[in-house]
């Protein structure tokens, strides 16, 4: 110890009730480099904390409306069909819907149509990275009595919902559709070649619906019959097999004949990628869906509001861990570098300890200085990360609200918490330190003095 730093120390010590955050302070930046290194530590795995937390706040935001929404119906698709995306032509006929609209406790049923927004880009089939839900046609039954017992009604941030009333070429559309493709109140635009008018905008609600465009199911129909080959073909040929008498079709080969016969069938009412049912009030949802379960068991899968919902929770669950833990693993490489720039303070320090004790200093002041710079530490690395973090999640935000695909939410609450997160974890990192500084032994401190 130098002489200047050894009489320093006694001034200190001897002041130390009005001064102890001074000293903490002057320690620090006497040794400046290292205070840094460690707090660029501590900044670097705040700022990997916030980040990933405020993406995790964002999809957990979209998720919790996404699952609001599809636990307040039972979800059935057609048997054979890709849920997701209803593929391969399977659809769900207009007689099995009525069908099932008579199974006990059912309330109501509205077939709908899903499809994208956009035709798929022959140079790019598999299409471009989408965060969130990407743009999707919503065809509704505006005829059905069907409403999701949990979201009834989407707040409209301009103009109407879509209504039986209006004509069919009329979309409402929700608030990332509007930004994404530069589209207004009142707008004719076009979709997989066909014009629709915009009659309304949906609030942001930062789930599925900012990505939808609701229209009249008959039209959302009529285009996906059209994007989908087997559906396309199978179309052709019923309107070919109009013109054919019985007397021609029976003339026919026996394969053509039948070919033809199940062309016949084709009734565009049929086609039906998805259905929604809900259940009457004191009904049992669950036992509402393994009734239809168990009386359509070979025509459609039946997804009750409990399983979609332990559905999205696993998905949640699983997305979150590997967000936040990532995070945390910055972290913690923080947390051992204070744990580690401590020690070797105390171990650079040990005859200053001596002396304190020597003047009076008790076990207790001697943890609380450690622990307090520790914490101190900690809080100007975490200030420093959430300023970097919250900086780099409006910067990519504003980028991507060009798109309507805002990545990160920043809540105060979180924020706060982050913060103050940062100061907890420096104090934890220096505990262990601090009392070994504590129990040094008076004698032992200031032997070489």
């Amino acid at each position: 110890m130098k002489k200047t730093e050894f009489y320093s120390t006694i001034k200190f010590a001897k002041h130390k009730k009005g001064n102890k955050m001074i000293e903490i302070l002057r320690n620090m930046w006497r040794r400046k480099f290292r205070t840094f290194l460690t707090v660029t530590g501590i900044t670097i795995g705040i700022f990997a904390f916030t980040v990933m937390g405020s993406m995790a706040l964002k999809l957990n935001k979209m998720i919790d409306g996404g699952k609001r929404y599809i636990t307040g119906q039972i979800t059935i698709s057609p048997k054979g069909s890709n849920f997701m995306s209803g593929g391969g032509g399977a659809t769900l006929p207009l007689d099995t819907l009525n069908k099932i609209a008579q199974v006990d406790g059912v309330k109501a049923v509205a077939g709908g149509v899903e499809l994208s927004l956009d035709e798929p880009d022959p140079d790019n089939p598999t299409g471009a990275m989408s965060f969130g839900v990407p743009p999707t046609i919503e065809g509704t039954d505006l005829e059905s009595s069907f409403k999701n017992r949990n979201w009834q009604t989407l707040d409209m941030k301009e103009g109407k919902m879509i209504e039986k009333t209006d004509p069919e070429n009329a979309i409402a559309i929700g608030i990332s559709i509007a930004i994404d493709k530069g589209w207004h109140l009142n707008d004719i635009v076009t979709i997989r070649g066909r014009e629709f008018k915009v009659i309304g905008i949906m609030e942001k609600t930062m789930t599925g619906p900012d990505s939808y465009v609701m229209m009249n199911i008959k039209p959302a129909r009529e285009l996906y019959v059209a994007s989908n080959p087997f559906l396309k073909s199978l179309k052709e040929q019923s309107e070919q097999a109009e013109s054919l008498t019985a007397k021609q079709i029976a003339a026919l080969p026996e394969a053509s004949r039948t070919q033809i016969i199940q062309a016949k069938s084709f009734k565009m009412a049929d086609v039906s990628t998805m259905g929604a049912v809900s259940w009457k009030d004191g009904a049992n949802s669950e036992t509402v869906a393994k009734r239809i379960k168990d009386q359509f068991k070979t025509e459609v899968i039946v997804l009750s509001p409990k399983q979609m919902g332990e559905v999205i929770d696993k998905a949640s669950a699983t997305m979150n861990a590997v967000v936040l833990g990532s995070a945390l693993l910055a972290l913690i490489v923080g947390l051992f570098s204070i744990v580690n720039t401590m020690i070797m303070s105390i171990s650079e320090r040990t005859k200053e300890i001596g002396i304190k004790k020597a003047l009076g200093a008790s076990h207790g002041s001697i943890a609380l200085e450690y622990t307090m710079e520790a914490g101190i530490i900690g809080l100007l690395g975490g200030a420093s990360g959430l300023i970097l973090g919250v900086i780099t999640a409006n910067a990519i935000n504003e980028k991507m609200a060009s798109k309507g695909a805002e990545i990160f939410l920043l809540e105060p609450n979180f924020l706060i918490s982050v913060l103050i997160f940062s100061f907890v974890v420096g104090i934890v990192a220096g505990v262990i330190p601090a009392f070994r500084a504590a129990k040094l032994k008076v004698v032992e401190a200031i032997r070489e003095l």
